[in-house]
């Protein structure tokens, strides 16, 4: 669970606050005015955290992909083509002159 600190307590405990991230495990939201305005984690669930960030915008760009196909093939038979009949070539000629 995280622990909220103010940003005035973090500089002057910022010694104690760093020792109980890396030994502890422990997850800080820094505020200022009240705000939260950082979060203080473990480099190693930093690292987990960014990697699930980054295969998610994968998925969802691989995701994003396949609806775009779809809707191109169908698009192309509502025009009369069959896709697994045409070129790569010819398939780039019908969107030149769409």
């Amino acid at each position: 669970m995280e622990k909220i600190i103010g940003i005035t307590e973090t500089r002057n405990k910022i010694k104690d606050l760093i020792n109980k991230v890396s030994e502890e495990k422990e997850v800080f939201i820094i505020t200022r005015d009240s705000k939260p305005e950082a979060v203080v984690m473990p480099y190693e669930e930093y690292l987990k955290n960014k990697k699930d960030v980054e295969e998610a915008k994968k998925i969802k760009f691989e995701n994003t992909l396949e609806k775009i196909r779809s809707n191109f093939s169908e698009w192309l038979c509502k025009k009369g083509y069959d896709i697994n009949k045409l070129s790569d070539e010819e398939i780039y000629e019908i969107i030149r002159n769409a």
